[in-house]
């Protein structure tokens, strides 16, 4: 793959075909259209490919879940361009793509101990931290859980699931928010993204979050499922030899930048000089305050027909702000998560005369809002902001709405001390300041915060929440390189397989005396009993009494004989298989079963031990250092489970042949 491109460049293309080259398109405009792998294969191989990132992500972890070389379409990655580069390598860094399958057996606790945690009063029964990121029970919360449940030991193992569902009921009490983490559209949950505020299509949330979410909302509980396949940004476009991109806000992330990526971020200058005003601040003590601050303004453009693009933090916040306009009798446009289909349209109105146009964050990025005619003699586009966003880039791409190529325009913030980023971030001596004044509130005659300690405060809070998002970034690196360093070797080695031309009796020999080792050093006092369970279970469905194996006299030739039987059965089945080719691909099968089988259940155990590992940090543990020491535990065991798959694959397997001469594999 020669480039890799976003797909609104797509114009450029015509181009690059005169040029010689070779285009394709990597997406459909119908989300449910399933390419074939002739159609992929054919779209890879073109020199130049428009596609999106997670489009790629989900080719490359679905590459390597095939069965079979032929299956494969994905040219070795070569050199990537992305639009809004950070918007994907940094904002949505955070959160890896996964693929999941294989569902799990459904829980039925959800519905009733979110009943339970509805009777939990938080600083009694629960705690949450400082930055409402943690949440648990108090001591009086556990008396309570004792009682309701009925359990005397509420923390022995056997409870373990009901306290795993507690936690996970009290999350989505108090750490997930409708219309502003998630909403709801045709009785499902659907996830926003914090940065932009669109709808994650086909996202969910892991660990049975979702399903503690559905339930708090009253709505059915989907079915868990396992994740398959998993991997992040970060290690996803690292495998590219180059990386490059634009964005109009990356300079302030520069660092991170060349730490991650190694990647520089050069500055190229306008191609007309910016002559957009950016005001300061207009800093409020209560919420109330500042919605009437913002609406005077929007109110004041609305009357001399200057557009106004209003920019909000949250689905809610829209949505108060449109309810507020309507109450002023002012027309305008909503854009949010809940009609994202219209957002082209929104933003081809947003600069035309007297247009008042509400957007949380997602604001159509990397689109110009173009001046309607007589707007640039009015002052241009109005960018008012309604609160700090959660990084200053995200305020830079606001104000940069208005004064697109040496257009006029003016952006202006509105803060209250009520907003998220101070309620989280704010300095002690801010929040006694909203203590001691919130209950002062005339809206009839606002009061401007202007005093300086004030605008340092907000920009320190936002700082914060900016470094707690870097710091989320890195820690999603961290956490993903041991699955990193494992995804490589599972999958190298599948891929040496798939290329492999000769018999594996080899490997599965090695990979039976592996098995039968490990039995055996584990039993060391082993009975013909056990020796028999075993054999049924993993060698042998027709295992008789009398048979020579169970003789405990020759039980010091365990090894031997049990090895032999291997050899026998790959000799069978050899026979009954006829041709090389279908030996050769039967053992193939055998083995890469037994490894996708291991690796999907690695996979989810190392998303699930995320989650656990997290709260070790309460006590005094390094949760990195404990995810990665049972990390490297687990992938041993998953490496033993695989031995045993592929002696149970190759022993208990059944192949018939059809009349047609078609071969139908059953396994175990």
């Amino acid at each position: 793959m020669s480039e890799l491109l976003t797909y609104e460049h797509y114009e450029l293309g015509k181009v690059y075909e005169w040029l010689g080259l070779t285009v394709a398109v990597g997406v459909n405009e119908d989300p449910n259209y399933r390419y074939t792998v002739e159609e992929k294969t054919a779209i890879y191989q073109a020199d130049i490919l428009y596609t999106t990132n997670d489009a790629v992500g989900f080719d490359y972890l679905q590459e390597n879940l095939v069965d079979s070389q032929d299956n494969q379409f994905l040219r070795p990655f070569n050199y990537a361009i992305l639009d809004e580069v950070d918007a994907i390598l940094l904002d949505s860094a955070q959160t890896p793509l996964i693929i999941s399958g294989s569902p799990r057996v459904q829980s039925n606790l959800f519905h009733v101990v979110n009943q339970f945690v509805l009777t939990l009063s938080e600083n009694s029964e629960y705690n949450l931290d400082d930055e409402r990121k943690h949440v648990w029970l108090t001591a009086q919360g556990i008396e309570q859980a004792k009682r309701f449940f009925e359990k005397s030991d509420l923390f022995s193992a056997d409870n373990y699931l009901l306290i795993r569902h507690i936690e996970l009921a009290l999350q989505a009490k108090e750490l997930f928010k409708i219309n502003q983490d998630y909403v709801i559209n045709d009785d499902e949950i659907k996830l926003l993204d914090s940065k932009n505020g669109r709808v994650m299509s086909g996202t969910k949330l892991q660990a049975g979050l979702h399903q503690a979410i559905e339930a708090k909302e009253g709505l059915t509980i989907t079915q868990q499922t396992r994740a398959m396949a998993s991997i992040t940004y970060q290690n996803l476009f690292r495998m590219f030899k180059k990386l490059a991109g634009m964005t109009g806000t990356g300079k302030t992330n520069e660092e991170e930048f060349i730490e991650t990526y190694n990647m520089t971020v050069i500055a190229i200058p306008t191609h007309r000089p910016i002559i957009r005003k950016d005001l300061p601040d207009k800093i409020y003590v209560s919420l109330p305050e500042k919605l009437y601050a913002s609406m005077a303004l929007v109110k004041a453009c609305y009357r001399n027909k200057q557009p106004v693009l209003l920019a909000t933090g949250s689905v809610e916040i829209s949505e108060i702000y449109s309810q507020m306009l309507l109450r002023e009798g002012i027309p305008h446009n909503v854009l949010n998560a809940r009609n994202i289909a219209k957002e082209a349209a929104i933003i081809a109105e947003a600069g035309q005369l007297g247009a008042v146009t509400v957007a949380t964050a997602m604001a159509g990025r990397g689109t110009d809002i173009k001046l309607g005619k007589g707007v640039a003699e009015l002052g241009g586009l109005a960018v008012i902001g309604t609160e700090r966003m959660t990084s200053r880039r995200i305020d830079l791409q606001l104000r940069g709405r208005a004064g697109r190529q040496g257009d006029p325009g003016f952006s202006q913030f509105f803060v209250s001390l009520e907003d998220d980023i101070i309620i989280k971030h704010g300095s002690e001596r801010t929040h006694r300041y909203y203590k001691k004044f919130s209950e002062q509130i005339d809206l009839e005659h606002l009061h401007e915060l202007t005093q300086q300690r004030f605008k340092t405060s907000v920009d320190k809070a936002q700082f914060s929440e900016e470094s707690q998002g870097r710091i989320a970034r890195l820690n999603a690196l961290e956490f993903d390189e041991s699955m990193r360093i494992q995804r490589t070797l599972v999958y190298e080695e599948r891929n040496k397989l798939l290329r492999l031309n000769r018999t594996l009796e080899k490997e599965v020999l090695a990979a039976a005396y592996r098995e039968i080792t490990l039995f055996l050093q584990q039993n060391t006092s082993l009975t013909p009993n056990l020796l028999k369970r075993y054999i049924l279970d993993h060698m042998n469905y027709n295992l008789k009494q009398d048979d020579d194996v169970l003789n405990p006299n020759q039980f010091d030739d365990l090894s031997s004989q049990l090895l032999g039987m291997v050899s026998k059965e790959l000799q069978r089945k050899r026979k009954i298989l006829e041709s090389t080719t279908q030996t050769v691909n039967f053992q193939r099968l055998c083995v890469l079963k037994a490894i996708d089988v291991g690796w999907v259940e690695q996979v989810d155990n190392l998303q699930q031990l995320r989650q656990v590992v997290t709260d070790r940090k309460f006590s005094q543990q390094n949760p990195l250092f404990e995810y990665q020491k049972e990390a490297i535990a687990s992938y041993q065991k998953m490496c033993q489970q695989v031995d045993q798959l592929v002696l149970k694959n190759i022993m208990l397997s059944t192949i018939k042949r059809e009349k047609s001469g078609e071969i139908i594999v059953s396994f175990p």
